[in-house]
């Protein structure tokens, strides 16, 4: 069965609330609700469940990150703007609710040693839409790049950079997030684009 985004929230409630090691699967099942053989209907184990709400999570970033962007697109933001907002969402919601985790670090450890195919897929993926939005913006005039970059090329440094903030030790207070992002995407989008 497929399980549903209300379960998948569930099952991120338990593993920031109780860590992936110590996590059974039968206090899996009990967080969100189950009996363990119901939870088997969903998962083969506890991987699974990890790697399904991992894979939702960032499809539903996704999705916010590009319908904010066109929000702020169509109300008139600039270039900066919008796309503070697609990293800030993609990247900084992520960290906003791992961070306060007792289990962050262990929660991102796992992350990469699980789900780091699932990483390189939705990386791959969110790339390419920006690029394609990238294209989109310079067509229509809202941004010129200069002439020896790309589209994919700007999506690449964006995307990296942003992943560079969350892992930065010390860790940045989460308050200071956005304002991170607003400065390396400043910094990025006046090296890219044309005055």
């Amino acid at each position: 069965m497929t399980p549903s985004p209300d379960l998948l929230n569930r099952v991120q409630t338990a593993f920031l609330s109780r860590g992936f090691q110590k996590l059974t699967m039968e206090a899996l099942a009990e967080g969100c609700g189950f009996t363990r053989r119901t939870l088997y209907n969903y998962f083969e184990n506890k991987d699974d469940a990890f790697r399904a709400m991992f894979r939702q999570h960032n499809l539903e970033l996704i999705d916010r990150c590009f319908a904010a962007a066109h929000n702020v697109r169509e109300t008139g933001g600039d270039v900066l703007d919008i796309f503070t907002t697609m990293i800030d969402i993609r990247y900084g919601d992520t960290w906003r609710l791992i961070q306060p985790s007792p289990h962050a670090l262990e929660i991102k450890a796992t992350v990469f040693r699980i789900c780091t195919d699932i990483m390189i897929e939705l990386a791959t993926a969110f790339q390419a839409d920006l690029a394609a939005f990238i294209d989109t913006l310079a067509a229509e005039g809202t941004l010129r790049l200069k002439g020896d970059y790309s589209a994919a090329e700007l999506a690449q440094m964006l995307a990296d950079a942003a992943r560079g903030v969350n892992a930065v030790y010390p860790l940045l207070p989460l308050e200071h997030l956005t304002l991170q992002y607003r400065r390396i995407t400043r910094a990025i989008l006046y090296g890219y684009l044309e005055a």
